[in-house]
């Protein structure tokens, strides 16, 4: 790209799964797109997402998103053209026990919209016993349909089929300043290759976003936070492990069929300054471990094969931010999903859309110079 710069109707900065799930969704739309990635797509913190694919939470509005996204992933080829295998193992939530009888009420609403059903502590035992060490207290939540997917696979494949109806991908092109035209809005982003300029720009950048707002001199209440999982080899072959979410013991993951192991993370609670990757913290381990052997018969014997630790973009309330920034009209922000990304990236493509007014019957208006004029 040349030191004159480049016109998009939406520039789209970050090539994580929620990137490129914008950029692949207003591509299809008929935008104008181009979409910047300072390294290659997919290999940032995507990367090590387990790529769980799962409806059911606490809150209805988060249920209904990740329900969006059920149902795209289950049909990703069809949506995009690309490959990408679904592996289903089902989904297993144990909530705490003062939050069964909610999760029961929220079970049956959901139900109505995808397979799932509330196991009581006995049908619980019954399927799932000889995997457990403490019973589910006050019964679970079992998806049978839900799984997983390769997070790389699944990004690389957006981003093909992006480029295919006619968007662009800047790869190895870091975004370092807003542009702004004569009036103070953002007219684009200026970038080691020179400008983009578009009437939005979605900031999609992960864990990266907290520092790029902060540089800019924008207001927000974003953190980035260090995600651990290690992968565990059970002592003797295990069959029949869901995915998982514990809320009484707070630990969570899926089984690994190419390594024989089980994924087991346990929040760390550490805030870090940006988006590097991190050695795997042995004491993170150590207490993952602990937490996971209260729950699960497998753990204790069962061998680590190593772990994945890096950052993800934190917001107070937890559900994901896409909306437009209050004090800046031209930024979008599509991020903060406490390390939940994954499953919400279809509705946090449709949803950007939406926002910014791109149907399926879309032309792009006429491009703006950095004084804020039609050209």
């Amino acid at each position: 790209m040349s030191e004159t710069g480049a016109d998009a109707e939406v520039v789209v900065v970050g090539g994580g799964v929620v990137g490129a799930a914008v950029f692949h969704e207003l591509a299809a739309r008929g935008a104008a797109v181009t979409l910047v990635e300072q390294d290659r797509g997919g290999l940032g913190s995507t990367a090590w997402s387990g790529g769980i694919v799962r409806c059911y939470h606490d809150d209805p509005e988060l249920t209904d998103r990740a329900l969006t996204g059920w149902r795209h992933f289950r049909e990703f080829a069809a949506h995009t053209g690309e490959s990408a295998a679904f592996h289903p193992c089902g989904f297993l939530y144990l909530p705490h026990p003062d939050r069964a009888g909610a999760a029961r009420r929220e079970t049956v609403r959901l139900s109505a919209h995808a397979p799932a059903r509330w196991l009581t502590a006995e049908e619980v035992d019954s399927r799932f016993g000889q995997l457990l060490a403490a019973p589910a207290r006050g019964g679970a939540v079992w998806e049978p349909e839900a799984g997983w997917l390769d997070a790389t696979e699944v990004t690389r494949g957006y981003l093909r089929a992006g480029r295919r109806k006619g968007g662009t991908v800047l790869e190895g092109v870091a975004v370092h300043s807003p542009l702004r035209g004569g009036d103070g809005r953002l007219h684009g982003v200026r970038t080691t290759s020179g400008t983009v300029r578009a009437a939005t720009v979605v900031l999609a950048a992960g864990a990266a976003t907290p520092g790029l707002l902060t540089s800019w001199g924008i207001e927000h209440d974003l953190w980035a936070q260090a995600v651990q999982v290690e992968l565990r080899r059970p002592a003797t072959p295990v069959t029949g492990q869901p995915a998982y979410t514990d809320d009484e013991f707070d630990v969570n993951g899926r089984p690994d069929p190419d390594s024989g192991g089980i994924y087991l993370g346990h929040p760390t609670g550490r805030r870090v300054p940006g988006a590097g990757r991190e050695p795997v913290d042995a004491a993170q381990s150590q207490l993952a471990a602990e937490a996971g052997a209260r729950r699960w018969r497998w753990v204790p014997g069962s061998r680590s094969l190593g772990g994945l630790r890096a950052a993800e973009c934190w917001a107070p309330d937890g559900g994901g931010r896409v909306v437009r920034h209050p004090r800046e009209p031209g930024l979008l922000l599509a991020t903060g999903f406490n390390g939940g990304g994954f499953k919400m990236a279809p509705w946090a493509a449709a949803e950007t859309a939406r926002l910014i007014g791109i149907d399926g019957n879309h032309a792009p208006p006429p491009a703006h110079d950095t004084n804020g004029t039609s050209r």
